[in-house]
């Protein structure tokens, strides 16, 4: 094997080496300034999903996609939260087949549009209509500290659940 490769050994450049290695440090020089401005698109966001046993959440880690308007980064979090988690002690918040129809902040105040397919009863779902918003909005805040307060829409109307009955 080596001796097929002694040609390398042989290969005699004409002209100045220096100047293909200079354009080589640039051109890496360049890659790697990219990389650190740009990133590799991706961050690490927490997600919280119901706990299989017993009472409160746990946290799931993803790596999502990274957008420069913060509408997109929040619409990317919530269809991560929509899609259900991937560890095995955790339940779904939502019924499957929701989406986030928009998503728009206003200054510190985030108006989410969400698809009325996530109203529907589930028996794979624990939380109901207020409690899986709240949900929902737990992983907003604690990934978007900016945001103080949260409304969310139903197919562009304000949701109304009945209210709860203390025993």
């Amino acid at each position: 094997m080596l001796d097929r490769l002694d040609f390398i050994l042989r290969i005699r450049l004409r002209g100045r080496p220096l100047v293909f290695g200079a354009a080589f440090l640039g051109v890496l020089f360049f890659s790697l300034l990219l990389f650190l401005l740009a990133g590799n698109g991706k961050v690490v966001r927490v997600l919280f999903f119901p706990a299989q046993t017993g009472r409160g959440m746990v946290a799931e880690e993803r790596l999502l996609p990274r957008h420069r308007i913060m509408e997109q980064d929040v619409a990317e979090l919530a269809e991560g939260v929509l899609l259900g988690p991937t560890r095995h002690d955790a339940l779904r918040i939502f019924p499957r087949g929701g989406s986030v129809l928009s998503s728009l902040v206003h200054g510190r105040t985030l108006y989410i549009d969400l698809s009325p397919r996530l109203l529907v009863e589930d028996p794979e779902v624990p939380l109901r209509g207020e409690d899986a918003l709240t949900a929902l909005a737990r992983s907003i805040r604690f990934n978007f500290p900016r945001v103080r307060q949260i409304v969310f829409f139903i197919d562009g109307q304000l949701p109304h659940f009945p209210a709860k009955k203390n025993i």
